[in-house]
C-alpha cells in the first residue's frame, strides 16, 4: 500500500515538472525591457515609443501579443 501511495505521489510530481518545464508564459520579457503599454494596432504602439524617447531612449520595439493577435505590447530599456 506504501509502495502504490508513494509511486502515485511521485508520478504526479514528475508530471507537474514536466508541464511547468514546457509552459512558455504569455508574453516573456526579453532581457533588460519591460511592457511599457499594450496598443490597439502596430502604428499606435510606434507613435508611442517615438514619443516616449526622451524617458527610455531610442532602443524600443512593439510586439505583438502572442494570445491576442490585436494588442500590441511597446517593450522598453529598464
Amino acid at each position: 500500500m506504501y509502495r502504490r501511495i508513494a509511486g502515485a505521489v511521485v508520478a504526479a510530481a514528475a508530471s507537474l515538472l514536466v508541464l511547468g518545464a514546457t509552459a512558455a508564459p504569455a508574453a516573456a520579457a526579453p532581457p533588460g525591457t519591460y511592457a511599457r503599454s499594450h496598443h490597439a494596432s502596430y502604428a499606435e504602439c510606434d507613435a508611442a515609443g517615438k514619443a516616449g524617447r526622451h524617458l527610455w531612449g531610442v532602443i524600443y520595439f512593439c510586439e505583438q501579443f502572442p494570445t491576442r493577435p490585436d494588442v500590441y505590447v511597446l517593450w522598453v530599456r529598464y
